[in-house]
């Protein structure tokens, strides 16, 4: 028997089961933010400017939110209906039907999907893959505002306006009220510090409340009225107007100035990154409030609501480095990543599959049935040719 020939074979057979053990391959991933938008949700390469792809919703999606583990976006328009979409291939799945017409989405740590339906004046938890869609008890008030974030099993949901807010535990669909001073504009989740930063006007403030507690822990007075929030890694951004305000807890202090006026912000999931949503496109600043680029989105592409990929291979600033021009003319620093998106090309897609756990876990079985045929055909090599070691 050859053992060139059946080694051969023996590989053929290896890949076959590399493949089909891996299961579906990870054929995109490449973008590191994705934005609701008229023409749908579009899928961002932040490092290149460059819109990847345009996933069509109908209705056009208004809010979005990530599972925990980064492998499907939901994405809600002016209806009941919130629509997976599978990051690995950009598909969209089957609806998820709400009681009511959804507003906001958010999804915390574990297993549930919340969703806002302010004209019943109640909570939508939805568990994912197959379960059940179940409904909360009355909030004080057409509840529009929802904060969540993957590190915390907690999500809290404010009307606009007003000074009431509830944090939820969609486990267990336990609702504590706290009140504050001023009407809510805006809200976000502390990261991993267990809170959730509130802005308000009348008086114009961002204040840390205790998501255990419901304790006030601090109150920053703003010289503006404040339309937006976000909580990066080493501080807590507040837009107002074209300015941004970096806040301590003690102070607010300048951070960096948009071109115009700021919509919504959204950091990357490391935290290093900001990006800040106006009517004409998406800007991005590192922690520093430096400018780093500029996503011209126009017309039906204008940033209705944005979501960042929630893994360890979210954009992140590269230290040092050459410099490049953004797309309004502004030099910026190079924009890295720990992986390098893929792209169109052959190398990135292959780096892309052999970096998939799936693969890789397969891979190792393939690699073990090869070397295992080696052993089995020299030993029968030998066991049929009883002269072949003698006369080598």
């Amino acid at each position: 028997m050859k053992i060139g020939k059946a080694l051969a074979a023996s590989g053929v057979v290896a890949l076959l089961l590399t493949l089909t053990l891996s299961g579906p391959v990870l054929a995109n991933g490449v973008g590191d933010l994705y934005v609701a938008s008229s023409a749908g949700v579009l899928e961002i390469h932040v490092k290149t400017s460059t819109v990847v792809s345009t996933i069509p919703i109908v209705p056009a999606p208004q809010s979005l939110a990530f599972s925990p583990d980064g492998h499907t976006l939901y994405a809600s328009g002016a209806s009941a209906k919130v629509v997976p979409i599978d990051i690995a291939t950009l598909d969209a799945q089957a609806s998820i039907t709400m009681p009511g017409q959804v507003s906001a989405l958010a999804f915390p740590a574990g297993q549930v999907l919340v969703a806002t339906m302010p004209t019943r004046r109640t909570l939508a938890f939805a568990v994912v893959h197959g379960g059940a869609v179940t409904e909360s008890s009355q909030l004080p008030g057409s509840g529009n505002l929802l904060a969540g974030d993957r590190r915390d099993p907690r999500v809290v949901v404010a009307e606009a306006g007003k000074s009431w807010l509830e944090v939820v535990d969609p486990a267990t669909s336990t609702m504590k009220k706290a009140t504050v001073s001023g009407g809510i504009v805006a809200m976000t989740i502390d990261r991993d510090r267990g809170g959730v930063l509130v802005v308000t006007q009348t008086p114009n403030a961002l204040m840390r409340v205790d998501l255990t507690s419901l304790a006030t822990t601090w109150t920053v007075a703003l010289s503006a009225p404040p339309i937006a929030v976000a909580s990066m890694a080493s501080t807590d951004i507040v837009a107002s107007g074209t300015s941004l305000w970096t806040v301590d807890g003690k102070t607010a202090i300048a951070f960096a100035t948009t071109r115009e006026a700021a919509i919504s912000m959204t950091p990357s999931d490391e935290g290093s990154v900001l990006h800040v949503a106006e009517s004409r496109g998406v800007q991005v600043f590192d922690s520093k409030g430096s400018l780093q680029r500029t996503l011209e989105l126009k017309d039906d592409r204008a940033a209705v609501a944005m979501a960042a990929v929630p893994s360890g291979s979210s954009l992140f600033l590269g230290q040092g480095g050459p410099t490049s021009a953004g797309p309004t003319g502004t030099t910026a620093s190079a924009l890295t990543t720990p992986q390098p998106p893929t792209t169109s090309t052959i190398v990135d897609t292959a780096t892309s599959i052999a970096g998939y756990p799936p693969v890789q876990g397969a891979a190792l079985v393939a690699a073990v049935i090869l070397l295992a045929c080696w052993f089995v055909i020299r030993w029968y090599d030998r066991r049929t040719n009883p002269g072949a070691k003698r006369g080598r």
